[in-house]
């Protein structure tokens, strides 16, 4: 995929919001930002990332903006996990594994520094890889193999090293 997203992949995720009960999200494609918004109105702040469930459905608004990082990570309201966690930095399905019946990236106990992939997040028929942008003992993960994740939700819970 290049760095900036075709029509036919903004028109996925509006289609994909659109059946959705979230209210907003935020994908990263490259150096482009795309934020969508069930509402009239997409916030330029870096929190229009946290996606809400909807009360009511709207018609979708797409913008897109250029930016030389990622937005900061919100976490969003989920299950309260004790001690640190590593967050889910996007919203998809979340896999332990590189591909079916493949080990898994990592398991309880292992040691892992901020560069290690704990797993990855499928979004559009994309594979993200998640870092654990920490270093320490991963504990229980909070999230089954092949589950679908929100933005910010915590993943796997970590003891800092």
């Amino acid at each position: 995929m290049s760095e900036t997203p075709s029509w036919q992949e903004l028109l996925d995720l509006v289609e994909q919001l659109n059946n959705s009960d979230y209210e907003s999200a935020s994908v990263q494609f490259g150096t482009v930002s795309v934020r969508l918004s069930k509402s009239e109105h997409v916030s330029e702040s870096p929190a229009a990332g946290v996606l809400a469930p909807a009360p009511v459905a709207a018609t979708p608004s797409v913008a897109t903006t250029a930016a030389a990082t990622p937005p900061a990570s919100t976490p969003a309201p989920a299950a309260p996990a004790a001690g640190d966690t590593i967050d889910a930095p996007m919203i998809g399905v979340f896999y332990r594994r590189p591909s079916p019946g493949a080990d898994e990236f990592v398991k309880p106990g292992d040691t892992v520094t901020a560069d290690t992939t704990i797993g990855i997040i499928e979004i559009m028929k994309l594979m993200n890889p998640v870092a654990a942008g920490k270093a320490g003992v991963l504990g229980e993960f909070l999230v089954d193999d092949s589950n679908a994740v929100e933005f910010g939700q915590p993943l796997v819970q970590i003891t800092l090293a």
